[in-house]
């Protein structure tokens, strides 16, 4: 799924028309030769946003550090400043995956996120 599934949905999006895809994705996912413990599913997802890039919609990919089940703050770090070993509650990130669809405000923007 985090691979080839997601591929399938951008070429699903593509053949429909749709203008933009968000993508979620993962901190590490930016690197081509992941290592360690979750290589394969970082490599998954390093290709899945590769192809997205590529397919010349419009996209926005959010790599959230890992997740909690916290509440909304609703207020998010966002870009090269996240601290890779810091939370991000999943009501977080729905709210700025949700804020990337409607919004179109990190149009063509692959960005790292956490929590505060």
């Amino acid at each position: 799924m985090d691979r080839d599934g997601a591929k399938r949905l951008i070429d699903l999006a593509l053949e429909s028309g749709v203008k933009r895809f968000v993508m979620l994705s993962s901190i590490g996912a930016d690197k081509s030769n992941p290592t360690g413990d979750i290589a394969p599913y970082l490599n998954a997802k390093h290709e899945a946003d590769e192809y997205l890039k590529a397919s010349g919609m419009t996209y926005s990919i959010l790599r959230p550090v890992a997740l909690t089940n916290d509440g909304c703050g609703k207020e998010v770090i966002l870009g090269e400043d996240v601290d890779k070993s810091a939370k991000a509650s999943r009501a977080d990130v729905a709210y700025v995956l949700a804020e990337a669809a409607t919004t179109g405000r990190y149009d063509g923007l692959a960005q790292n996120m956490q929590s505060p």
